[in-house]
């Protein structure tokens, strides 16, 4: 209404000017008629066609209508959505899929896990999400809880899945059957006609769900060396869709979408039902989170944290240590959560994030007496730093190829107690971490 209003305005005490301008008008509709009639102007590229599976909930299925869906479905077609280009599907079961794209069938594929026997028939995006394997056993199968355990065992996989290549790459010894689907696979479990299945953990908690395989269990221990990462796929050489895609998703990723879609799919199932949700932060990390005292966690995370477990009615149970570990217990699923980590974007392809509550600055500290702090990357060159492991100034340091240069601590108190007794040039770390134990 305020353009509306604006312009009418406008026209009233400039009727003389307008009628002087009808020609440019007229010209400017003529225009705007031809970019509907002629089609080099208008939108009329052809939709990309995509192959998708029929039963790898919740990423890629078919709902009641026989139509494609799933969190891949739906972020390949808001991906496109963002270049102005449209999605039409082919559905099938995997290894058909697998085929069209390979045969050049279809364009593209919107869940591919990259793998080294896949880099010869595709090309891949970035990385979306990155999942980790697991073995699904019959409840009360308890000799079955690491991969070396599956030696000599009928362990199930889907036909040309990830899971079958990683099994027959790993050739720990087990005898190996493939499935069309791993709902077929999980079924056949059920009935203990396989001692196993190895499987995505998120793919094999949705399908005993849906499926009501309740003599099923996950092995809560995740398969060392299985870690998947998940891409948009196009075939060999297709360079131009390989880009459309790649440039879509950084869009979707930069304005919500992708925040959007993942929390659709997958909150509810992230949170476990069968015990308390862990919560790690770092045990010495002031103001933040660290051990007081009393021997309890502490601090503004901590405080945070409990707010909002209590808000959303969550179990939980806060578990702060060394940061390092604590970082590794997260990328292996060994906790739930950590509630605080700064944001980078390569810390980005690992973990998902929710929006930022707080903004902290990083420093150099350096003993007094001694000069000025560095202030700069090229002032760091020279310098001998103490840093603590697994920080983003230990990312940081990493990322400009000057680990070496570096003496890496368990906390930040550690990297000041360290430069305080007169060894190394400077830390880098938390401003108010700094100012807290100085």
């Amino acid at each position: 209404m305020e353009k509306i209003s604006f312009l009418t305005d406008y026209l009233k005490p400039n009727i003389n000017k307008y009628h002087q301008h009808k020609k440019i008008i007229f010209l400017m509709f003529i225009l705007v008629l031809s970019v509907f009639l002629c089609p080099d102007l208008a939108n009329t590229q052809e939709p990309i066609l995509i192959g998708s599976e029929i039963n790898y909930p919740p990423f890629c299925f078919v709902d009641f209508d026989s139509q494609a869906n799933g969190f891949s479905v739906e972020l390949i077609r808001a991906v496109l959505a963002a270049m102005g280009r449209k999605a039409t599907f082919r559905v099938g079961p995997w290894a058909e899929v697998k085929g069209w794209l390979e045969k050049g069938e279809v364009q593209a594929l919107p869940l591919v896990g990259r793998t080294p026997e896949r880099e010869s028939s595709f090309d891949f995006t970035f990385p979306y999400i990155s999942l980790h394997g697991a073995i699904v056993v019959r409840i009360g199968t308890s000799d079955i809880q690491k991969l070396d355990d599956l030696k000599g065992r009928k362990v199930a996989v889907m036909k040309g899945e990830n899971a079958e290549e990683f099994m027959r790459r790993e050739n720990i010894g087990a005898e190996i059957y493939t499935t069309i689907t791993f709902e077929e696979a999980l079924r056949e479990l059920s009935q203990g006609i396989y001692d196993a299945v190895v499987m995505q953990r998120l793919v094999a908690l949705r399908l005993i769900q849906e499926t009501g395989f309740y003599n099923l269990q996950v092995v809560n221990q995740s398969i060392d060396g299985f870690r998947q990462d998940f891409c948009f796929a196009v075939q060999e050489g297709d360079r131009d869709t390989l880009a459309l895609l790649n440039e879509g998703l950084a869009l979707v990723i930069a304005d919500g979408t992708y925040q959007h879609l993942h929390s659709k799919w997958f909150a509810a199932m992230e949170l476990p039902t069968n015990r308390r949700i862990i919560i790690g932060g770092d045990f010495d990390f002031p103001p933040f989170e660290f051990i007081n005292e009393n021997g309890q966690p502490d601090g503004f995370n901590v405080d945070l944290t409990k707010a909002i477990a209590k808000e959303m009615d969550l179990d939980i149970e806060i578990h702060l240590g060394p940061w390092a570990k604590i970082r590794e217990d997260l990328f292996n699923g060994k906790i739930d959560a950590i509630q605080g980590m700064l944001y980078s974007s390569e810390r980005d392809l690992l973990f998902d994030f929710t929006p930022p509550h707080t903004n902290i600055s990083y420093v150099s500290v350096v003993r007094t007496g001694e000069g000025n702090p560095s202030s700069s990357l090229d002032d760091l060159r020279d310098k001998q730093i103490v840093v603590q492991q697994g920080d983003i100034m230990h990312d940081f340091l990493q990322k400009n190829g000057m680990e070496k240069q570096a003496l890496l601590v368990e906390s930040q108190k550690d990297a000041l107690q360290i430069l305080a007794e007169g060894k190394y040039d400077c830390a880098l770390v938390s401003l108010r971490t700094a100012y807290y134990w100085i």
